[in-house]
């Protein structure tokens, strides 16, 4: 990153999608889903194969995550286990979930630059709101969005324009930063430009994601979204 760098004009808003691109959570993700699958007495997974997994938040997530192990459970003994997996999770979310490198430095620049940030999740609130305090995140998002607490989740781009609605910005606008197919959805059908981050959870290839930039490292973001939103304003 540049330190003298300054966001475009043009820039109002960025979104950003948190695990995957903020957050490496998969691990405690992993540990979480292995715990309910033991009680369940079936198998456990491995980190690779609960990557392959997330996304669509923690029912779907089990749903999957059983039906590699053995089948689908009974829907009031899923809904049990659904339970029992978000109150482990909220209880201890950050036991292995790292910050990917450079993700505080970069948002500091945008902070400095008073560019109004949000966190677009389909993660629901109870595992999403204990992880951002402790690893420093909260101090950033003038807007949390979370899977649970509205009515369209990602890919459906409405959950990306309830954010920009809220936050009085055109999708044009603004930029969403992102790893996966969910995110650049979104992206697309709201109309806002992607930048997709390459490190993350996406179960497609990253050409399959249409982004108008991929970066490898967050330091490379406020340079990618500079050239993003000078390029989108040309046209």
């Amino acid at each position: 990153m540049n330190d003298t760098s300054r966001s475009p004009a043009a820039l109002k808003a960025i979104v950003f999608d948190l695990d995957g691109t903020l957050i490496d959570s998969a691990p405690d993700v992993a540990a979480n889903v292995n715990r309910v699958l033991a009680e369940e007495k079936r198998p456990p997974l491995t980190l690779q194969a609960v990557k392959g997994l997330v996304g669509q938040g923690a029912r779907v997530l089990l749903e999957r995550a059983f039906m590699q192990t053995g089948g689908a459970l009974p829907p009031e003994r899923h809904e049990a286990c659904v339970r029992r997996f978000l109150g482990y999770y909220s209880a201890a979310p950050i036991v292995h979930t790292t910050l990917y490198p450079g993700v505080i430095e970069v948002l500091e620049h945008f902070q400095r630059e008073r560019i109004p940030m949000a966190i677009c999740t389909n993660k629901p609130e109870v595992t999403t709101m204990p992880v951002l305090g402790p690893l420093g995140l909260d101090r950033f998002f003038r807007t949390i969005s979370c899977g649970d607490k509205v009515p369209f989740r990602k890919p459906d781009g409405r959950h990306v324009l309830h954010i920009l609605e809220g936050l009085g910005v055109d999708a044009n606008s603004a930029v969403m930063v992102g790893d996966s197919e969910n995110d650049a959805g979104a992206a697309h059908a709201a109309g806002t430009p992607f930048i997709a981050v390459s490190y993350g959870y996406s179960h497609v290839p990253l050409a399959a994601l249409r982004a108008a930039a991929v970066i490898d490292d967050f330091h490379q973001l406020p340079d990618a979204i500079t050239a993003v939103v000078e390029a989108n304003v040309g046209r």
